[in-house]
């Protein structure tokens, strides 16, 4: 289990539209599924964080019914 691609694991991709699109705008994300091995996912505890760097690493797919409220 440690070399197998078991883990799945999201990436933001910037759109590819022509048009003029606002920075930053969470419309302009696609994201990028992709099965890896475990320690190549990270689970975002840093909104800011990712943020700045969601478009280069592979995070754990984030449920909002998983967080407590």
């Amino acid at each position: 289990m440690k070399k197998s691609k078991l883990a799945l694991g999201s990436r933001r991709v910037k759109k590819s539209d022509d048009k003029a699109l606002s920075e930053g705008d969470e419309d302009d994300w696609d994201l990028q599924d992709e099965l890896l091995q475990a320690k190549q996912v990270v689970i975002v505890d840093d909104t800011s964080a990712y943020q700045l760097f969601g478009d280069r690493i592979f995070s754990a797919p984030q449920e909002n019914m998983l967080e407590g409220t």
